[in-house]
């Protein structure tokens, strides 16, 4: 038996294997990108052994069950159920001619995105309003953003001046949802920001040296390897931040080429300019270090096909395997991990790696 068609599935809904809705097929799609994980799952409804119950998806009320789909290794001596996806469904397309229901789903983090926000927080720390405005949808938090010293855990919001304020739509920014909000805080810390069953997590982006990274050997073999390369993209790359304090009449800039920052222009590179209001040097180099990161990781990817493991998720990395890459690094970033099932070709992930700098 491959790799491929050793596996088992099944789905939890609230916590429980409903009655009668097998599994037949299933793509999970998740990233460490700004997006939602989501799943699509098809299953068979078998009316005998629902003897004349109404389905779990079926309900007299509107409801949106918590769903969990599940992996176990099948004939591996103590193996134990893995779950691939945990959220809450979306949608359901009911076939009943053919006996065939779609669930389509979506991670905890569509709760954010369902949230629209119209407070406005004064003298919060980054990490206390991605923590108010998680709560403010149900959810628990686990926030990280980094070290104390880091300008991303100092204050945000109305500080200093009056013009610091991020508050609500009534107040005229750009915010409309809480997860516009807590992306937004986490992108400027350079951290990551994903859900974990019902906890909002955010951590700093990680490197492939780092302490707690995780780093999964290639051990099966690709089914397919494919190398994208931009050949349009310039060697050097500088990005540019600049700031204006209308209130001390005073402006900020800072250039960074992936190793030094500067208050001058190099004489070299492409620059992308960015302007943002009322910063100070440190939250620039800060800003600046991870929109290079984020720019430089789109020129190199790497798109491989491999029998399905699911311990491997986004924000974690792989060592490519021998052979399979030249100019490219040894030691790719995750970035995004599509995991399907199907009666035809079993248990198959297509993942995506760049060359992720922090």
């Amino acid at each position: 038996m491959s790799n491929a068609r050793a596996w088992d599935i099944r789905l939890l809904v609230d916590g429980e294997v409903p009655l009668g809705t097998p599994v037949m097929a299933f793509k999970v799609s998740t990233s460490r990108y700004a997006e939602c994980d989501t799943a699509e799952m098809h299953l068979a409804v078998d009316r005998l052994a629902l003897q004349g119950v109404r389905p779990w998806f079926d309900s007299m009320v509107s409801t949106r069950p918590d769903v969990q789909l599940q992996l176990l290794r099948r004939n591996t001596k103590g193996a134990s159920w893995q779950t691939i996806f945990h959220g809450i469904a979306d949608y359901v397309i009911w076939s009943r001619d053919n006996y065939r229901v779609t669930i389509e789903c979506r991670d905890y983090l569509s709760l954010l995105l369902d949230a629209r926000v119209q407070d406005a927080w004064l003298n919060c720390r980054a990490s206390e309003l991605i923590e108010r405005v998680v709560a403010t949808s149900g959810l628990s938090s686990d926030i990280d953003l980094g070290s104390t010293d880091s300008p991303a855990t100092g204050m945000t919001g109305q500080f200093w001046q009056v013009e610091h304020k991020r508050g609500s739509a009534l107040a005229q920014h750009r915010f409309q949802t809480a997860f516009d909000i807590a992306f937004f805080l986490a992108r400027e810390a350079n951290c990551d920001l994903f859900a974990s069953g019902k906890t909002i997590v955010a951590r700093p982006i990680l490197s492939s040296d780092d302490q707690n990274a995780i780093i999964h050997e290639n051990s099966t073999g690709a089914l397919t390897t494919l190398l994208y390369r931009d050949l349009a993209a310039p060697d050097g790359v500088v990005v540019h931040f600049a700031s204006w304090d209308s209130r001390q009449r005073s402006r900020t800039e800072t250039f960074f080429d992936g190793h030094t920052f500067s208050s001058e222009r190099p004489a070299k590179g492409l620059i992308h300019s960015f302007r943002v209001p009322g910063r100070r040097l440190d939250d620039l180099q800060v800003m600046a270090r991870g929109k290079y990161m984020r720019i430089v990781a789109q020129q190199r990817h790497v798109h491989l096909r491999l029998p399905g493991c699911p311990d491997i998720r986004p924000r974690s990395f792989m060592k490519l395997p021998e052979n399979a890459v030249t100019a490219w690094p040894d030691i790719m970033g995750i970035d995004r991990v599509v995991s399907q099932v199907s009666p035809t070709e079993g248990f198959i992930q297509d993942i995506v790696f760049s060359e992720r700098l922090a």
